[in-house]
């Protein structure tokens, strides 16, 4: 399986073994447009149990708090790197063991 994800990740990032073009840069109107969509996909799309657990009002408000939290360059760039080194921990065992000594 692992295998098969690696295949994913270099034929998209390298399809017929040449680095993917540039895709265009998006507009700040088109930034604008997929933020509010994707804002409005996780409003109309709340969990039942969160709703029940702490009212429909609260859920809104946490999920948008949650939505304007992950909108920050760069602590979405900290999250990634913190989440990519677990992965290698788990993928790696003898990296963390490394890692302890140090």
């Amino acid at each position: 399986m692992l295998v098969c994800y690696i295949n994913i990740f270099r034929d998209a990032f390298w399809p017929n073994g040449r680095l993917a073009p540039h895709i265009k840069a998006r507009t700040d109107s088109e930034r604008r447009d997929t933020k509010d969509r994707a804002q409005q996909k996780l409003l109309d799309n709340i969990p039942e149990a969160l709703a029940n657990l702490v009212g429909q009002q609260n859920a809104r408000f946490g999920i948008i708090k949650i939505f304007n939290a992950l909108q920050e360059t760069n602590a979405n760039k900290h999250l990634l790197y913190v989440l990519m080194e677990m992965l290698l921990k788990e993928l790696c065992p003898e990296l963390r063991k490394a890692m302890e000594h140090t």
